[in-house]
């Protein structure tokens, strides 16, 4: 009776060991979550690359995958799919947290977005607003220093 006790007590004792140095948390964040974490935080920038292309107004949805894959060279993958159809796939770059880094359409996609065989990226809203602001801001500079004269 007290081996079988004694037993059972070192088999315990074993055990929680064992769940307290598994279940122990340093606190940092595994490589596969700062990456789901950075897909998250980029899904707005995501959108607007998608709509700033869709230059016949297709999108109606947009589908991301919680899963992210992460490159060998450091860079996230993300999968999307557009009105339930059509794939579309994203690599984010930690560096550049203010646009996506490359993406690339169906084919099918691109053609009904009517960006097929577009030279360059579509300029995003943000874009277009700087160029109008910077020639305004050029206006108001100008018209200073007619007044001043």
């Amino acid at each position: 009776m007290k081996k079988k006790f004694l037993t059972s007590l070192f088999l315990l004792l074993v055990l929680s060991t064992f769940l307290v140095a598994c279940g122990e948390d340093d606190g940092e964040m595994s490589d596969q979550e700062k990456a789901e974490k950075f897909a998250e935080e980029m899904k707005p920038k995501m959108e607007e690359r998608i709509h700033a292309e869709d230059y016949n107004n297709f999108v109606k949805t947009i589908k991301f995958e919680k899963n992210v894959e992460i490159s060998p060279m450091g860079g996230v993958f993300v999968h999307a799919t557009i009105n339930d159809k059509y794939d579309v796939n994203f690599t984010l770059n930690y560096n550049d947290k203010n646009d996506v880094a490359t993406y690339s359409f169906d084919d099918e996609l691109a053609k009904k977005m009517g960006n097929f065989d577009k030279d360059k990226p579509a300029p995003l809203p943000n874009e277009k607003n700087t160029s109008q602001n910077t020639s305004s801001e050029l206006k108001i500079i100008l018209s200073k220093y007619k007044l001043n004269l």
